[in-house]
């Protein structure tokens, strides 16, 4: 055994040996600096999946913006992981874990994880880390307002006009089904992302024009204001009494008004004598139908310049030329309201002669704040306005006049109006009509679109609603 003396001196002489001391401490400090390394290693490494977990959210975030607004969340999520995963390049052996959807207000959030196995981390610390981006898209939702400017004369009851129409915008040849699956209506229907986004106008014309039938039930409940009209010339009769008389009515809801007139100077539509004869319109016979304002100022072919106080620019209450014709029907959401519109084209029928001026002057009106329809909104910036008019002949007849050079050249100044106002106008020729008129009254030149058949309008307003329904969205 060795003695305690012994072992003491072998202890003192190991510790006093500095032999092989660098490698001992560079042994030792090996550790911490590999770990160092594998660290910087695999933050690159983390840093490089991050990058392609981030493109990929974002590219995910607008496609759904795109494609998805409308979309059921199962749809979402199913167009979700499909475009993540055509986005998403796996580098370094690293697998997604989740990708979360969620769709708010006016904007989609995609959250995505991913799992990266470390290489020279794992020395020292933990074997794998998760790796995450997010991601998102807003939408801002267009508002469209749509007037339907629609030829009802009589012509239309040729060669299937009227019925093949009717199964443009509603799908079928009546217009029967208030739910369609096909047609115009049921297209911005589906466009329409969220409620009172797409707003669509009906303004049925012969040679007048028919008040809905609640307005015609306020005026007729309403208080007469007698006044005095003193114009005469083209449109009146000139030889007869001067009194005039408005009418003060509201719908519920509303502030009295009165922007049109029952005025024995105007012209009537079946009166005798030209119009100035016996058969003339009163407030007790009215129908519901309006005719052309005075050419003064080119009031007959303007949206605005309504005065409930001047009689000269209010609208003639005339008699029905036909009481056939439908009634218009003011803007009213597609998406809640289609059967109410479908509604409104199932009364069409074919009768009277054609007066184009009056109808676009009215689609107008129905685009335009304020009197007389008072249901279009503020102009605003995300707002687009359309005039579709559809015609299957001349023009024939307005309250001066029935030649149709003159009445043509009003007609362009009513679509030059609508124009300027800011409104994408579509035309159709039906097979017959004024081609250059009607190319002219477009807004472009692709704006325009003419039939053989009656039964290719169903494809001419398959095109205008994929155009219409194009700019529902801005990214």
């Amino acid at each position: 055994m060795m003695a305690l003396s012994t072992f003491a001196s072998i202890r003192r002489r190991f510790s006093r040996n500095q032999d092989g001391s660098v490698g001992m401490i560079f042994g030792l400090s090996l550790i911490p600096l590999l770990g160092l390394t594998g660290v910087t290693v695999d933050y690159g490494r983390a840093a490089l999946v991050r990058a392609e977990l981030q493109s990929a959210a974002d590219a995910t975030a607008l496609a759904l913006a795109k494609d998805s607004v409308s979309a059921t969340p199962a749809q979402i999520t199913t167009r979700a992981n499909a475009h993540f995963n055509a986005n998403f390049h796996a580098r370094f052996g690293s697998a997604i874990e989740s990708v979360v959807v969620t769709k708010e207000t006016d904007r989609f959030r995609v959250q995505a994880t991913a799992r990266l196995d470390y290489t020279m981390v794992q020395l020292i610390g933990p074997t794998s880390g998760v790796v995450s981006a997010e991601a998102t898209s807003g939408w801002g939702v267009n508002k469209i307002e749509i007037a339907l400017v629609l030829d009802n004369t009589g012509s239309m009851g040729w060669s299937n006009k009227m019925q093949e129409l009717k199964k443009a915008l509603c799908g079928d040849m009546t217009c029967s089904n208030t739910n369609p699956s096909t047609g115009f209506v049921k297209a911005m229907k589906d466009a329409a992302v969220q409620n009172d986004q797409i707003r669509v106008a009906l303004v049925p014309f012969d040679t007048t024009v028919r008040v809905p039938q609640t307005v015609q039930n306020a005026v007729t409940a309403g208080w007469s204001m007698p006044d005095s009209f003193s114009y005469t010339g083209a449109g009146y009769c000139g030889a007869r009494p001067n009194t005039a008389e408005r009418v003060s009515w509201s719908l519920a809801g509303a502030p009295p008004t009165s922007w049109f007139r029952f005025a024995n100077r105007d012209k009537d539509t079946i009166a005798a004598g030209s119009g100035c004869g016996a058969g003339r319109i009163t407030r007790t016979t009215w129908q519901g139908c309006l005719w052309d304002r005075d050419q003064d100022s080119d009031r007959d072919t303007k949206p605005s310049g309504v005065d409930t106080t001047d009689i000269r620019t209010l609208y003639p209450a005339v008699t029905c030329r036909s009481n056939n014709l439908a009634r218009m029907a003011p803007l009213a959401d597609v998406r809640t309201n289609a059967a109410n519109l479908i509604t409104s084209l199932a009364a069409m029928q074919p009768s009277g002669n054609t007066n184009v001026t009056i109808g676009a002057t009215w689609g107008v009106n129905m685009l335009t704040p304020g009197f007389p329809m008072s249901t279009a909104i503020a102009p605003e910036a995300n707002l687009n306005r359309f005039m579709i008019l559809l015609t299957d002949g001349d023009n024939t007849e307005n309250r001066t006049t029935g030649n149709q050079t003159s009445i043509d050249a009003r007609t362009r100044i009513a679509c030059a109006n609508a124009k300027a106002a800011g409104i994408l106008v579509y035309t159709v020729r039906v097979i017959e009509g004024n081609r250059d008129l009607l190319r002219e009254c477009a807004s472009t030149p692709g704006n325009y679109y003419e039939v053989t058949s009656a039964s290719q309008l169903d494809s001419v307003f398959q095109s205008i609603a994929a155009k219409i329904g194009g700019i529902r969205l801005t990214n």
